[in-house]
């Protein structure tokens, strides 16, 4: 592990708690915030049903934003939709040349993504019209965090990026590496990401400099998530069907990359993992075609509390509904809501990982949910977003 500006970040930085962090209803980007929270407030978690599915055409992977009372998701036919809330009318529709499978954020009226041509674009969130374009020399998988007017995301060609969001002009970018994946999480000045070669690292926001970096096995696709002084990240095995046994799930202090603990086995995690009440919530795969079980550990040294075997391979990052921000650890009422390869949306309860509701839409789920005002937003491999009302 190489530390840089390690007793100056530690010195400087007091880490929030998780309910500072979450102020508004909307779901303005890929987990909810940049700290990659992937949490939501309301009261009724018995269940999910469908209100409405819009047909967007290919596949929905990319995960949606919900701002204003606008959904915003891209396809695998390379265009952004934004489509009203309410009943999943069209709006409007951008077009690129490559698949958008990166998720979108939205600021001060405008609308970032990045496609697989190698793009990332800025479009009018009200009217749909390009605001500004930014090219990188691989494809943009990584969906965005803004944060402070800036723009951060991952490209393939191994660099991760800092715009301007006013004008897509250049802030920084690091010095290119393995390919990136993995969507940024920012949190008190810094930028963590991981790579395909299994390193995480943190760097500072105001100039792109290092603060430290972790090495690791395996590749790093899914987000970090920052909670209370920690980051917790999952680890893709280098083998899809046989994976060896390796740290897959591993928490490391975010102001100096200090290792905590990690969990190993010859597990995967594809989906980004969650973090409240002092309990990391993620979903492993015991290789791609094979067992997928949701799990709880504790955040202080990674103990597993609960598993639940699901049906199909997770790439969908869990949404954590609570019926009160204000909670106090209790996760009794709370429920974990992601979608699966078996083509359904799961809500299991926090606490016990018991299944309480299941809700089936395609063949296939790929995208994460976005959760805002009782109401569930998916996309699936049957072209279509899907919205459900929380019961």
């Amino acid at each position: 592990m190489v530390l840089r500006h390690s007793a100056v970040i530690a010195a400087a930085i007091a880490f929030v708690t998780l309910p500072t962090m979450l102020v508004h209803a909307d779901w303005p980007m890929f987990r909810r915030d940049g700290a990659r929270s992937g949490i939501a407030e309301w009261q009724e978690l018995a269940g999910a049903e469908l209100a409405w599915a819009t047909e967007l055409g290919g596949s929905v992977d990319s995960s949606p934003a919900v701002v204003g009372g606008t959904v915003f998701v891209g396809n695998s036919l390379g265009e952004m939709h934004a489509l009203s809330a309410e009943d999943g009318s069209p709006l409007w529709r951008f077009e690129t040349v490559g698949a958008v499978v990166s998720s979108p954020a939205v600021a001060d009226g405008m609308v970032l993504f990045g496609s697989v041509d190698g793009f990332c674009y800025a479009v009018d969130a009200e009217t749909g019209r390009e605001a500004w374009r930014y090219r990188t020399r691989g494809a943009i998988i990584s969906s965005p965090a803004i944060i402070d007017s800036r723009v951060l995301f991952g490209s393939m060609d191994g660099r991760m990026y800092c715009l301007s969001l006013s004008d897509g002009s250049p802030v920084w970018r690091t010095e290119p590496g393995a390919s990136i994946q993995c969507s940024p999480a920012v949190a008190n000045g810094l930028v963590f990401f991981g790579d395909d070669e299994g390193a995480m690292q943190a760097v500072m926001l105001s100039d792109g400099s290092v603060a430290w970096k972790h090495e690791g096995r395996g590749r790093v696709i899914a987000a970090p998530v920052v909670a209370d002084g920690t980051v917790v990240f999952g680890v893709m095995g280098p083998s899809a069907l046989r994976p060896p046994k390796l740290d897959y799930l591993v928490a490391l202090r975010a102001d100096t990359g200090e290792r905590l603990w990690a969990q190993n086995e010859a597990y995967s995690i594809l989906g980004a993992p969650v973090i409240a009440g002092g309990h990391v919530f993620f979903v492993t795969v015991e290789g791609y075609v094979s067992k997928t079980v949701a799990r709880a550990a504790s955040l202080s040294d990674g103990e597993l509390l609960w598993e639940r075997t699901l049906g199909g391979v997770v790439d969908s990052a869990p949404a954590l509904i609570l019926r009160s921000l204000e909670f106090e650890g209790d996760l009794s009422d709370a429920g974990l809501c992601f979608g699966c390869h078996d083509g359904r949306l799961y809500v299991l309860n926090a606490e016990t990982g018991q299944v309480v509701g299941v809700e089936s839409l395609a063949q296939k789920v790929y995208s994460s949910p976005a959760v805002v005002d009782g109401r569930v937003y998916i996309g699936a491999n049957d072209g279509r977003l899907h919205c459900l009302t929380l019961q």
